[in-house]
């Protein structure tokens, strides 16, 4: 009833924003932007390398454009994230937060793995399938691609799927400054600027975010320094440069048990506050990327990639300091080949992968070293894919890739032991073949089979003791999908399509502590889903849209096939941390040529806690509104927008820390308590050459 309540709510909201008059929609931000007005067949995609229209794509992709992104207070790629289907973001701070794909990766402690994910050519994936995806600026990425399901016949490992952030590049000489205020003390600048001299292209930016946070021990600041640089060396041959640091500090109020997250949400737990616990970072990543077309628009590209980081967190239970370095190299050759009504495009290359962990644990006390540890990670993906279009009616897409993945662990405290050892997995073939069929100039269906894997974490290939886990192994899976996309009368887009994904050999994190857990392969499970979009120009005047309304829908079942664990039989139970239900609504209006307003909805039905399936968080609906006005002074563009974040002031667990441990008669913390109601007001002014 609940639910029912508050989407009603929703909708009698919208129907009384009615907008009023038509207007030409202006461009605005100053950088390259795709029109979201346009038809859904002319948006292209380059997951698989070669250019798509999304409607002829023969694979579940969703498109992410730069406008969806600058909604909301902007301080994450969350909320714009969790407005796809079948993806969730946990969001417990700004600094922990959890990413799962139709709900793989779902029993990942505190983080995100099982997915692949690149800014750029660089890849934001650790070695060991660990993904940071918060400290990305939203202001910097033009357009987001998620692959959802396995897609390793050419990103190699990450089972969930694969999200590609594209950098902003620069279409004119522009300057940028977004300033935002909004609840909790938070304060965020972000200036961008771009030069576009026709062979040199130059996109920077820089930005400063400061928030105390809704909870105790709360804090964070984080700046991130972006240049996007691309000389075009001749008409066929460019060079791309783009560098990314990051700084962060932010202190941990953690998760807290159902007691405190019911009557005190604003509190952290006690014994995180008790040590004001914090983990601060900073990391530099840099990518160098040279590009050459060939005939027929095929190309050969070389991409190296470095990145440094070294990161500090202070614990109840230990301090750890932690320093990572890695080199990648990926290189990749394409073909095309035409004829009248057929075109096969082959692609082919390798991606090589090294690097270098090191860390260590202290007592906090007195300084006293607990452990001192080293792990090189290293992996080659060799991946040869083909494609073909004919007659411009079926679209036929298979690949597949070859990985080895190997660790050398070496344990440089040796006070218990020397616990050093190396583990290589078997060579993990992945493949993928998918079609796509135009039944009429409007409607296609499509279907798709992919095989992915996904390695095992640090903290999983190790037992108890510490030593080399010989047994532990990646787990594998098989994704088989079959879906339908049309358009009628140019303004409603629809797509839906059902999945069942397989996973065997599935990665368990078995708690043994606070903090501690060991990885085992402990059965299979299943991922059974229907997912549903919808967007339409409900009112358009004069070939401008005056109401445009977008809605998305994922029903599943995720759920342990065969899962046995210390005598536990868990088949049949949910997986911990996902929804049978997720929905989002949108409505977006321009009642004035100046002037639009949003809505949007975000619905998430009750999740399981644990694998016992013992305990439940709370369905939740979540309502957002923001009004936004842009115009020109002179030679200034200004905007100013405002909004209210969860309107309807709902308590909600917007992360869940699953299968949190239970110690000495304290209760299991598994809740991260979400946002109250809360405000944010941003102004935007730019300069942009020969605007008039």
């Amino acid at each position: 009833m609940k639910f029912a309540y508050q989407l009603l709510t929703f909708l009698l909201m919208l129907a009384s924003l009615a907008p009023v008059r038509s207007f030409a929609q202006i461009p605005f931000p100053l950088q390259d932007t795709t029109v979201v007005n346009d038809p859904l067949e002319e948006i292209t995609v380059t997951a698989f390398r070669s250019p798509y229209n999304v409607f002829n794509t023969p694979a579940p992709i969703n498109l992410v454009l730069s406008e969806k992104l600058e909604s909301g207070d902007a301080l994450t790629p969350v909320d714009a994230l969790n407005q796809i289907p079948g993806v969730l973001m946990h969001h417990g701070t700004l600094n922990t937060n959890r990413l799962t794909i139709r709900g793989i990766g779902s029993r990942t402690p505190y983080g995100t793995n099982k997915i692949k994910a690149y800014f750029g050519e660089i890849p934001l994936t650790a070695g060991d399938g660990e993904t940071t995806l918060e400290d990305l600026e939203n202001t910097a990425i033009k357009r987001i691609e998620v692959i959802k399901g396995p897609a390793s016949s050419l990103y190699g490992a990450g089972l969930a799927g694969v999200i590609l952030f594209h950098p902003k590049t620069v279409v004119k000489n522009f300057v940028q400054n977004r300033s935002t205020v909004a609840s909790f003390g938070t304060f965020k600048n972000t200036l961008s600027a771009g030069v576009n001299s026709g062979k040199y292209k130059v996109f920077a930016l820089g930005s400063y975010l400061n928030s105390d946070g809704y909870r105790d021990n709360n804090n964070t600041k984080r700046g991130n320094l972006l240049l996007n640089n691309t000389y075009s060396i001749s008409e066929k041959t460019n060079l791309q440069v783009l560098l990314n640091t990051t700084s962060m500090k932010a202190f941990i109020p953690s998760s807290l048990d159902k007691e405190t997250f019911d009557n005190d949400p604003s509190s952290a737990a006690a014994n995180w506050q008790g040590v004001n616990g914090y983990e601060q970072y900073s990391k530099a990543q840099m990518g160098v990327s040279l590009n050459r077309f060939t005939t027929n628009d095929g190309k050969i590209s070389v991409s190296v990639v470095g990145s440094l980081k070294k990161l500090e967190e202070k614990r109840p239970f230990n301090f750890l300091e932690e320093s990572s370095d890695y080199l990648a190299w990926r290189a990749e050759a394409q073909k095309i080949l035409e004829s009248d009504n057929s075109r096969f495009v082959f692609t082919t290359g390798f991606e090589m992968f090294r690097e270098n962990y090191d860390w260590s644990t202290s007592d906090n006390d007195n300084g006293s070293l607990i452990s001192d540890n080293n792990e090189k990670r290293q992996y080659e993906n060799l991946f040869v894919q083909m494609e073909a279009n004919f007659k411009e009616k079926v679209f036929f897409s298979t690949g597949v890739n070859g990985n080895l993945t190997r660790f050398d662990y070496k344990d440089h405290y040796t006070d218990n032991g020397d616990q050093s050892g190396e583990r290589s997995y078997k060579p993990v073939i992945s493949p993928r073949i998918g079609m796509n069929v135009l039944l009429s100039r409007n409607t296609s269906v499509f279907w798709n089979v992919s095989h992915g894997f996904s390695t095992p974490s640090f903290q999983e290939t190790l037992l108890p003791e510490g030593e080399v886990n010989p047994d532990i192994k990646p787990e594998t899976g098989w994704n088989f999908e079959a879906g339908i996309r049309s358009i009628i009368a140019k303004r409603l887009q629809l797509s839906a399509s059902y999945y069942r994904i397989y996973i065997k050999d599935l990665l368990v994190a078995r708690r043994t502590g606070e903090d501690a857990y060991i990885g085992v392969n402990a059965g299979r499970s299943l991922h059974p889903g229907f997912e549903a979009e919808l967007d339409w120009r409900a009112i358009t005047l004069n070939g401008n849209t005056l109401l445009s309304l977008a809605a998305n829908a994922t029903l599943a079942n995720y759920h342990f096939q065969d899962f046995v664990d210390l005598g536990k039989d868990y088949s049949g139970n949910l997986l911990p941390g996902t929804a049978k239900e997720m929905m989002s609504v949108s409505a977006h209006f321009y009642p004035s040529k100046n002037f639009d307003i949003k809505a949007w909805y975000h619905f998430n039905g009750e999740m399981p806690v644990n694998d016992t399936n013992s305990e439940f968080s709370d369905a939740f609906g979540i309502t957002n509104l923001e009004m936004q006005f842009k115009g020109s002074i002179g030679e200034f563009e200004i905007g100013l927008k405002g909004g209210v974040q969860n309107i309807f002031d709902i308590h909600y667990a917007s992360m869940l820390a699953v299968n949190a441990p239970s110690f000495n008669g304290v209760p299991p913390r598994y809740y991260y308590p979400g946002n109250p109601r809360n405000y944010y007001v941003t102004i935007i002014i730019g300069l942009l050459e020969n605007q008039h």
